[in-house]
């Protein structure tokens, strides 16, 4: 048998299989067995180079022989000792089905035994398993080989494990999965993809939801129809389109169109989109609606869509090299895969000159490995024949001579240009996905269900989340492969059900989520991934939730305030609004003694499971704050244990459970006089728009009150002028009865009456006409008791000089009118000797000045208390401490009437 395997001829290989077959038939079993070992077990010198090459490839081979029964292997290699995990005495002899398993495709062995009864070539994938019982993607390529008469001799097959390829298949496809998942998610934004003429050829559901037409509605139209009619006119789009096919892409920064004509606010960015090969294809758009934050300059970068495809490996390049590395002996498969036509024109050709830059130096590389006995192995690009490129996978061996040193070399080369290729676009594929994956702003989850014994859905765990989910949940970044329940227990089951309805029904569902220690509010756009899995996106719209409670609060509190009639009923109600639209623990209003510092809260509202705090407080036992609250700055608290204000009495506030503070005060003539005021059980921020929605409740609060107390006011001054009329008649009869009973004759009384009368009508006019401006008090008393003077010493007025504005001056004659009516119809002015004196004082100075002036009524008819309080007495009372903050004293000794009357001198002054 020749040693050059070059010229080594299909009938000497068939010749060497009949004489094994001879040796088993004539009896020689040693012989037969010792020509089955693998070579290196003491091998005939009659084998010969075959085996010793198949040998030293890394390569798994095997030799079957047809011929005899059950066609068991008579060769394997070390390669496929090593891929298989069986030892040589455990394959040869039996056929190669101890190989499948439980699940080694059906089709695919009834494909394979048809190939094998057809005696043809075949080349396929399946399932086989190893000895320690692994599963692993065979690569398998089987080939008959028939002596000169068409019987066939042995069958030739080469393994490769393929199950890596495999693997990045799937990971491609999840890949591309995720990627729709995202683009069909990420409804806050509108992504639009068209041919290079702009016609839509793509529509995600955020452009269903920001431009109103469905994908449907979309598909085959031109994209200019989002445009406003002045941008069609000028041919925006189209010059979009040119400015993206120039520079890259177009920034996408102005108004456009909805289904209904609406226009909307969008910023976003143009781009081309272009296929594997580079070639144009078209163009994506991506947009989002700012029409509310239009100077807000957010951008996000849409993911082109993928297309991949994975090529059918080709047959292995199978060389033998001389030691010089010269081509002598090409396989058929790999003169197709290299494509070569005819093998004389590379034969003798240097191997390494096919491999240019790095690749020729691994080749040269490997070949010197070999040369020493031992295998090289490289990857690296080199072009057909033809000069198409492609990588390789290469395996060099040498090809032992019978001295044991090699006399040639083996080289079998792998065409993984499409795994390559495949690992190129995984790669981009992965970072774009990532990239988008951890930079959008919306919290992005992926995960599987966690069902008990019975099936029903008790928990799921996380397989993904990005950082904007951990960011808006406060869950930790790494929550993948824990499960809810793990890090949040007491999670609500409603929660789970919905989850599992998702993956059940496999329709999407949009829900509301509250998480009340974040006090955040969350909108969860879900949907079905597989059978066990689902995504969801989180979008967070607390802000959103928040402006709508007020605005519903707003509407009710002036719903509800319309018909109160009780201030009390009043505070109670916007307490109750105000408490339970912000979330606070409480809410009320209080009357303040400004002077004590001391706040009265009647009633208030309480957030439930509190307890309430209506009653007398000290506002320094809370903090010192109060000089604040006194010049009428509103006092905002976020935290009150590091508030310098707060921080000494925290645990004080802590006790009721106010760890934020809220406090309007409110003036009356420059005197803090009530206070509206809400409290956090948990400190934070008070944001602007919840002032002002305090700020809302309060003013229609107070308005609320101005008008019970204006209604109050329409009923007094209906009450004072039926109570006036009657005065005013029992003056006219008091004045005529005194004229009649001093005039001298009837003309005297007559004019005297006519004068008496006039004054009355100007006592009058000053009174209800409210025109006095600042005067003398002793000017404002002489004027109010004029009508009463019917002889010098009448009155006796003594008192210094006090300056009173137009409110007090018109109060005080008033109730001098009152007082001076009653003493005309009972007391000291119903007789000709009764006498009044009026005397004031003025003690202290500044703003703490105050006036006492005293009413002292002789000489009248001896006085009884009055059993019940008229309208007349009321008035004096309600009328001066409504008006300047005085008290007023009646008493009823029985020589005559005394009224002392107290106030500030700053009250007296209000104009």
């Amino acid at each position: 048998m020749t040693d050059d395997v070059g010229r080594l001829s299909r009938a000497e290989l068939e010749a060497e299989v009949r004489q094994l077959r001879a040796e088993r038939d004539a009896g020689s079993t040693a012989s037969y067995a010792a020509n089955l070992r693998p070579p290196g077990r003491s091998t005939p010198a009659g084998t010969g180079v075959l085996f010793s090459a198949v040998e030293r490839t890394g390569l798994p081979m095997i030799i079957t022989d047809p011929n005899l029964p059950d066609e068991p292997i008579i060769f394997a290699n070390r390669a496929f000792q090593d891929m298989c995990g069986y030892g040589a005495d455990e394959l040869l002899g039996r056929n190669c089905r101890f190989l499948q398993g439980p699940g080694t495709e059906q089709d695919r062995l009834t494909a394979l035994r048809t190939a094998l009864a057809e005696g043809r070539d075949i080349a396929l994938e399946i399932t086989n398993y190893r000895k320690d019982g692994t599963a692993f993607i065979n690569n398998l390529f089987i080939a008959p080989v028939y002596e000169a008469d068409g019987h066939l001799l042995y069958r030739f097959g080469s393994q490769l494990d393929v199950t890596e390829v495999h693997r990045n298949r799937q990971r491609l496809a999840e890949s591309e999965e995720r990627q729709r998942a995202i683009f069909n998610s990420a409804s806050e934004m509108a992504i639009i993809v068209t041919d290079t003429e702009g016609w839509v050829t793509d529509w995600n559901v955020g452009a269903e939801r920001i431009l109103g037409w469905s994908a449907e509605e979309m598909r085959g139209q031109t994209v200019e129809r989002i445009f406003t009619p002045e941008d069609c006119a000028i041919g925006r789009a189209r010059e979009e389109m040119n400015v993206v096919l120039r520079d890259g892409h177009a920034e996408d920064v102005r108004w456009h169109l909805r289904k209904d004509g609406s226009r909307f606010y969008a910023v976003g960015d143009m781009t081309a989109l272009r296929g594997a090969d580079g070639t144009h294809q078209g163009f994506v758009k991506a947009m989002s609606d700012r029409t509310a934050e239009r100077n807000a300059a957010v951008k996000y970068q849409a993911d082109a869509e993928f297309m991949h495809s994975v090529l059918a490996s080709s047959a292995d390049c199978i060389k033998v090299l001389d030691l010089d590395g010269s081509l002598t002996f090409m396989s058929e498969g790999g003169m197709r895969v290299m494509e070569v036509s005819d093998f004389n024109n590379i034969k003798g050709c240097p191997w390494p000159s096919f491999w240019q830059g790095q690749g020729h130096a691994n080749a040269l590389a490997a070949l010197n490995v070999a040369k020493a006995g031992e295998v090289g192995h490289f990857q690296g690009a080199a072009d057909t024949y033809l000069g198409t490129p492609k990588w390789w996978d290469v395996q060099v061996t040498p090809i032992l001579g019978a001295n044991g040193r090699p006399e040639k070399i083996l080289s079998i080369s792998r065409d993984i240009t499409d795994q390559k290729a495949f690992e190129g676009r995984l790669a981009v594929s992965e970072g774009r996905w990532r990239s988008l994956f951890t930079g959008m702003q919306e919290g992005f989850l992926s995960a599987e269900l966690v069902c008990d014994a019975g099936g029903r859905a008790v928990d799921f765990r996380f397989l993904k989340v990005n950082p904007a989910f951990a960011g808006l949940t406060g869950l930790p970044a790494d929550s993948a492969g824990r499960t809810m329940r793990d890090l949040v227990p007491d999670i609500p089951q409603w929660l789970i059900d919905t989850y599992a309805r998702v993956v059940e029904s496999g329709q999407p569902e949009n829900f509301e989520i509250h998480v009340p220690k974040l006090h955040r509010t969350f909108e969860v756009r879900a949907s079905k991934q597989d059978d066990r899995r689902f995504i969801a996106l989180f979008l967070e719209i607390s802000e959103r939730k928040r402006a709508e409670a007020r605005r519903a609060a707003t509407t009710e509190i002036g719903d509800r305030l319309r018909d109160v009639a009780d201030q009390g009923e009043i505070s109670r109600i916007a307490a109750e609004i105000m408490g339970r639209t912000l979330r606070l623990s409480h809410a009320g209003y209080g009357q303040v003694d400004p002077d004590e510092e001391t706040i009265l809260v009647s009633q208030e509202w309480t957030a439930p499971g509190l307890t309430d705090i209506a009653g007398l407080h000290r506002f320094r036992d809370y903090g010192s704050y109060i000089e604040d609250l006194k010049a009428g700055r509103d006092v905002v608290i976020g935290d009150a244990s590091s508030d310098p204000r707060t921080a000494q009495d925290a645990d004080a506030l802590a006790a009721i459970n106010a760890r934020g503070i809220l406090n309007l005060p409110v003036l009356e003539h420059g005197r803090f006089v009530a206070l509206f005021y809400g409290l956090r059980a948990e400190p934070g921020t008070w944001a602007h728009e919840d002032i002002a929605f305090v700020r809302n409740v309060v003013d229609r609060t107070r308005t609320a009150i101005a008008r019970v107390e204006a209604e109050a006011q329409q009923r007094l001054l209906n009450h004072e002028l039926s109570h006036r009329m009657k005065n005013m008649l029992a003056m006219v009869q008091s004045i005529a009865t005194q004229t009649m009973r001093g005039a001298a004759d009837l003309d005297t009384a007559r004019n005297v009456l006519a004068n008496r009368l006039i004054a009355l009508g100007k006592s009058h006019d000053l009174l209800l006409g409210g025109s006095l401006s600042k005067a003398p008090l002793r000017s404002v008393i002489e004027s109010a008791l004029d009508i009463h003077r019917d002889c010098p010493d009448r009155f006796v007025l003594d008192g210094p000089t006090v300056m009173v504005g137009s409110r007090a001056a018109l109060s005080l004659s008033l109730m001098l009118h009152e007082l001076a009516t009653n003493a005309a119809k009972y007391g000291a002015l119903s007789t000709a000797d009764g006498r009044v004196t009026i005397c004031w004082t003025l003690s202290g100075e500044g703003d703490d000045a105050s006036v006492m002036l005293r009413w002292s009524e002789a000489g009248g008819p001896p006085v009884v208390a009055p059993k019940r309080t008229g309208f007349g007495t009321r008035l004096i009372g309600r009328g001066l401490a409504g008006s300047f903050d005085g008290e007023v004293d009646l008493s009823y000794p029985a020589t005559g009437v005394v009224c002392t009357i107290t106030a500030p001198q700053r009250g007296l002054m209000a104009t």
